[in-house]
């Protein structure tokens, strides 16, 4: 091989091994993302309000009117499998495991059993909730219902409904839905935004990172479900006359999406 050639091979594999190092080697993080794992038809009257799951189905209440209440029963692959009509205007539901018996939240201040069998109510707690339109967040186990209203979150025992702790966040809306949304995981609690940010807090209110969504929707409709954070592109199932106003309850379909969370310890 002649000496130029050469210099020219060993100049090239020199800058190869340099080029590797820079493009290779241990990624950045990513940060929080959210990722698509489920997408469930909910057909209802007027709004898509909450989602809930236990024993091996997911539940889904609906609001606006009490006069069209419904809870929408699907299995774990998001198939339909009942509905029931409900005589509330739901805020929030979710399964309490250790009962095996749904919580509904109304537009108001009590909390409801609901029977996932019929869909029969019953008084549980009265005026336990600070604002009637809040949709508040259950912790998995059952234990601790968090409500978000003006920014400050109430930290309530959800077998009698006293308050154990109250914290203002530092980031939130104030836009009407979103305002009063709020989902709790295991570890975390989400807020909203209609500009698709999600803002994480610990148990504790200490914030911790925001990140966006795919999509925005309902701003009532931010649950946490199965593991996934969901929220719902909202079905306003209304019949309305020329004039924009409300004629009667009209069945349509809404969407929810449930995401998986990445980038969270």
């Amino acid at each position: 091989m002649k000496f130029e050639t050469a210099v020219r091979v060993s100049l090239a594999m020199l800058a190869l091994v340099v080029f590797g190092r820079a493009t290779c080697g241990k990624p950045k993080p990513a940060g929080i993302q959210a990722v698509q794992a489920m997408k469930i038809r909910d057909n209802v009257y007027y709004h898509n309000i909450g989602i809930t799951y236990g024993d091996g189905y997911y539940y889904t209440i609906n609001g606006g009117n009490d006069g069209y209440g419904m809870l929408n029963v699907y299995d774990g692959a998001g198939r339909p499998v009942n509905s029931y009509e409900v005589d509330l205007d739901g805020r929030a539901v979710f399964y309490q495991p250790d009962e095996e018996i749904l919580y509904v939240k109304d537009c108001g201040t009590n909390l409801y059993f609901v029977s996932p069998e019929d869909g029969e109510s019953s008084p549980d707690l009265e005026e336990v909730f600070y604002d009637e339109n809040s949709s508040p967040g259950f912790s998995p186990d059952g234990e601790y219902i968090y409500e978000l209203t003006d920014g400050e979150v109430h930290v309530l025992e959800s077998f009698f409904g006293d308050e154990e702790d109250a914290f203002a966040l530092s980031h939130y809306s104030d836009e009407h839905g979103f305002s009063g949304a709020i989902a709790a995981s295991e570890n975390y609690l989400f807020v909203w935004d209609a500009d698709r940010t999600v803002y994480v807090y610990d148990l504790d209110g200490e914030y911790i990172d925001s990140f966006k969504l795919p999509r925005t929707g309902f701003g009532f409709s931010l649950s946490w479900a199965n593991g996934m954070l969901w929220i719902a592109e909202d079905a306003d199932g209304v019949e309305r006359d020329d004039l924009g106003d409300v004629l009667g309850g009209k069945a349509a379909d809404g969407y929810w999406y449930g995401y998986k969370i990445t980038g969270l310890e």
